[in-house]
């Protein structure tokens, strides 16, 4: 019986002492496997980092001969006429398209001023007639005496005289035969941009013209 036991214990002790060598067995073949599996995949990274070293060391270079290259050809650039005469003809485009545009705007400003003449003009075309009779109490005037240009009148721009040419209102005369109507019409068509002493040239166009003063007429 004791002979049983003790090879039972036996047996057992074998047991687990063959169980403790193979585990040390297989964790150092997975420990030995480990270290060469981390062996070979540091020196893959090791490789990998040299790769990028020189990658990088030749990409700097090449950056360093591009940046060389373009510092000469924008010395180049610099000095070679070709550019001088693109700058001034740029120069030149912009203040020819200055131009342009302030001559597009003061054309418009003209057209509109040309437009609101035309419609006062044809206005007092329309409405106001010098009548027969005054043109030709005027015309047996001109007869002795000769007309008054508007120029005699004092404070009278050349602008205004146009502009009364362009209503039929040659001289002095014809202007101190205007009515109050006419007179309140020409005040509109003249006084475009300023105030202008209609009412002055008035009185001074009828002392010239020796006309007198008619309940038609601008009172003053």
């Amino acid at each position: 019986m004791h002979a049983l036991s003790f090879q039972l214990s036996a047996l057992g002790i074998g047991l687990f002492l063959l169980g403790l060598g193979l585990g040390w067995w297989t964790a150092h073949f997975f420990q030995q496997h480990s270290r060469t599996a981390c062996y070979q995949q540091l020196v893959r990274l090791r490789y990998a980092h040299q790769r990028l070293q020189q990658d990088f060391a030749e990409l700097n270079q090449h950056a360093h001969y591009c940046e060389v290259e373009k510092e000469q050809a924008l010395k180049q650039l610099t000095q070679s006429a070709d550019l001088k005469n693109f700058e001034q003809l740029r120069l030149q485009l912009m203040h020819t398209r200055n131009q342009l545009r302030e001559s597009t705007d003061l054309l418009a400003k003209r057209e509109q001023q040309l437009r609101r003449l035309s419609d006062l003009t044809r206005l007092l075309k329309k409405h106001v007639r010098i009548p027969v009779l005054v043109a030709n109490q005027a015309n047996i005037t001109h007869l002795t005496t000769q007309a008054h240009d508007l120029a005699c009148l004092e404070g009278i721009d050349q602008s205004s005289i146009q502009k009364m040419h362009m209503l039929g209102i040659l001289n002095c005369e014809q202007l101190a035969a205007c009515s109050t109507e006419q007179l309140k019409l020409i005040q509109r068509l003249i006084s475009e941009e300023s105030i202008v002493p209609v009412a002055k040239w008035v009185k001074a166009a009828r002392l010239l013209a020796q006309v007198p003063q008619t309940p038609n007429s601008m009172a003053n």
